[in-house]
């Protein structure tokens, strides 16, 4: 992608974080929630926001949850953000840290 689509990603990713970190109230969006990335389609209608959840009592429910707040999420991100066209929000779950611990746990074994 080009580089006004690079800043606006990056723009969402600090902007939703900053939601998570501020605004959203919710007990079952618990432990740290970290905005990894953030892919913005070509004609601005979709926006994938790519998540890690680290500490929470139950992962799954946390997840559902925030993807049920994603109405919430945009029209805050819609305050914070401008883009003239606000995009729809989906969410996936960033699993990579998760599989560098499996990793490390496995080559300790190894040792």
């Amino acid at each position: 992608m080009n580089n006004r689509f690079d800043k606006m990603n990056e723009e969402i990713v600090k902007a939703v974080s900053e939601i998570f970190r501020n605004e959203i109230k919710d007990p079952r969006i618990d432990g740290m929630i970290t905005v990894t990335d953030a892919k913005i389609t070509n004609d601005l209608s979709h926006c994938t926001i790519y998540l890690s959840i680290y500490n929470s009592k139950d992962k799954r429910i946390c997840f559902k949850t925030i993807c049920k707040c994603a109405g919430f999420i945009r029209k805050k991100l819609a305050e914070k953000v401008d883009i003239r066209i606000m995009p729809e929000l989906h969410f996936k779950l960033d699993e990579t840290l998760d599989y560098v611990d499996k990793m490390n746990e496995i080559f300790k074994t190894i040792e």
